[in-house]
């Protein structure tokens, strides 16, 4: 689960240092590459968290409640 955690920390990094260049990059195809890394990080993210989610009982819990 660590190791896990661990990864989503990397992608959620990844995901904020690649929008922190599409939005200085003056170059549009350079924007539009970074923005299909991006996503594809953004993936990577959901596929984390549903792995978490099952593996974890308290962190599923956690998303059950839905109090955010």
């Amino acid at each position: 689960m660590k190791l896990l955690r661990e990864d989503l920390i990397g992608e959620l990094g990844a995901i904020s240092q690649c929008q922190d260049h599409i939005d200085s990059a003056d170059n549009e195809k350079v924007r539009e590459l970074l923005s299909r890394i991006r996503d594809d990080e953004k993936e990577h993210v959901a596929e984390l968290t549903k792995i978490i989610q099952e593996l974890d009982e308290t962190q599923a819990r956690k998303f059950e409640k839905k109090e955010w």
